[in-house]
């Protein structure tokens, strides 16, 4: 972990009886466990890091720096090296090493994944230098970079390519060297050499596992692993050993509107579960300060929790156009003058803005059963705020107000500011906050009625 720009290694006191202190014991280990992270994982224990001494890394020293000893087992014919645990290094024993290529490949070798255009081009541009007479060839990062023409100009995202075909178990790291000049010297530092795990121990043993289904060499890595950590998580398990079909992951728990919106807005200070109801009302308020195109992205991704696909069908438009209206919205919600309703609560907010316009607060009493005469102000339905100004001028100031006149269809047509699309949404809103009132026994006649809420652009 990372503490004021220094990497903290979470491992053993270097006196620990249980520490490992030599590379042959790390293999040792390795071989009895059959495999295991080179550092901290979700997995309490299961990596080097928290088997070695904390203060023995990066010491430059190949005696007891578990960073030299990576080097060492890559070089060794015993243990593969490479990055096969969720996209980071990690060890594989000989024997173990079936298990994994047979679940990760799927019972494809790369040839056949390519076939059945279940691999890219560039993956295919890679594994092409080792493919045939080449399978024995052991590649410099460098070299394959420059062969398979990734770089400048040329294919992109090189290092992914080279992590998905470790994790796919087609290829390992075989050893770090220096690269050589014209005279035959070392120079700079150690680069990765790559090869394939069949250049190894032959393609028979890292295939032994072909003919079992998948899933039963995923079962057997996990019961390894269950037998080691008793009390690791399912999430755990599918995380690092990138098994997440195989293991029963518990849902993620769905927050409710407004607690989701709370949680994404990410404002120090405020949270869910503190936030009073006189805060979550005012943060309807500030809602309604929205543009109408990011409200109605704000209400159908946290209040029908809909994904960024499903609005853009909703709502006609591109599922990126979606997102840079949730950025903008998020944005807007923050702001200090939009902000202000939910972090002071509504009763503050609004006796802040009345006087700022110089009109008398009128208390209002507390709701009483499903009497609407008691609903606050017209602010509380999460409409703008130059609406809002709108009806008030016009005398309309409480839900009750607005229910009262709009039994005429035009009675908007006085109001300065108020055109039929703002008067239906108005009215939609006024629907949607009686209905949330009523008793849950009452709420489906409710959610019938001639202006049933519907949340259309307005």
């Amino acid at each position: 972990m990372m503490e004021e720009e220094r990497w903290i290694m979470q491992g053993l006191d270097a006196n620990d009886p249980d520490c490992i202190k030599s590379v042959e014991k790390l293999m040792q280990y390795i071989d009895e466990t059959g495999f295991l992270p080179l550092f901290r994982n979700e997995i309490p224990g299961f990596s080097v890091e928290e088997h070695t001494a904390a203060d023995s890394w990066w010491t430059g020293d190949p005696e007891s720096d578990p960073w030299e000893w990576r080097k060492i087992i890559a070089g060794s014919t015993t243990i593969a090296y490479g990055k096969f645990f969720d996209n980071k290094a990690g060890f594989i024993s000989r024997d173990w090493f079936p298990f994994f290529a047979n679940y990760r490949r799927d019972g494809y070798d790369f040839d056949a994944r390519w076939d059945d255009e279940l691999a890219g081009i560039r993956s295919k541009k890679i594994m092409d230098l080792f493919e045939g007479e080449h399978s024995d060839r052991e590649l410099y990062s460098s070299e394959i970079k420059k062969k398979a023409g990734f770089g400048t100009g040329g294919e992109k995202n090189f290092e992914g390519e080279i992590t998905r075909l470790q994790m796919q178990t087609y290829l390992c790291i075989r050893d770090f060297r220096r690269r050589k000049n014209k005279a035959g010297e070392e120079y700079g530092w150690g680069i990765a050499v790559y090869c394939l795990p069949e250049h190894l121990w032959g393609y028979d043993h890292v295939t032994s596992q072909y003919c079992r289904e998948p899933k039963d060499s995923v079962m057997e890595i996990i019961g390894r692993v269950k037998e080691l950590y008793s009390d690791v998580s399912e999430r755990s398990l599918a995380k690092v050993l990138g098994i997440r079909e195989y293991v029963p992951v518990p849902a993620k728990r769905v927050l409710p509107y407004p607690d989701n919106l709370i949680r994404a807005l990410r404002i120090e200070g405020l949270s869910a579960d503190t936030m009073t109801d006189d805060q979550k009302a005012g943060l309807e308020v500030a809602v309604g300060q929205l543009r109408d195109r990011q409200q109605r992205t704000i209400r159908l991704k946290y209040e029908e929790h809909k994904k960024n696909e499903e609005i853009a069908k909703i709502m006609n438009r591109a599922p990126g156009t979606i997102g840079t209206y949730h950025t903008k919205a998020m944005g807007k919600l923050r702001w200090q003058s939009v902000s202000v309703w939910y972090l002071e609560g509504y009763e503050a907010a609004v006796r802040r803005y009345f006087a700022g316009k110089g009109w008398a607060y009128q208390e209002r009493p507390a709701d009483e059963g499903n009497d609407v005469s008691g609903v606050d102000y017209c602010l509380r339905l999460g409409i703008s705020l130059k609406h809002f100004e709108a009806l008030y001028r016009a005398g309309i100031h409480t839900v009750f107000d607005l229910i009262a006149v709009s039994g005429n269809k035009s009675w908007y047509k006085t109001i300065k500011g108020i055109g039929p699309k703002a008067a239906e949404d108005i009215l939609s809103k006024a629907d949607h906050l009686l209905i949330s009132r009523l008793p849950a026994s009452e709420k489906e006649s409710g959610e019938n009625s001639d202006r049933e809420f519907d949340k259309r652009e307005s």
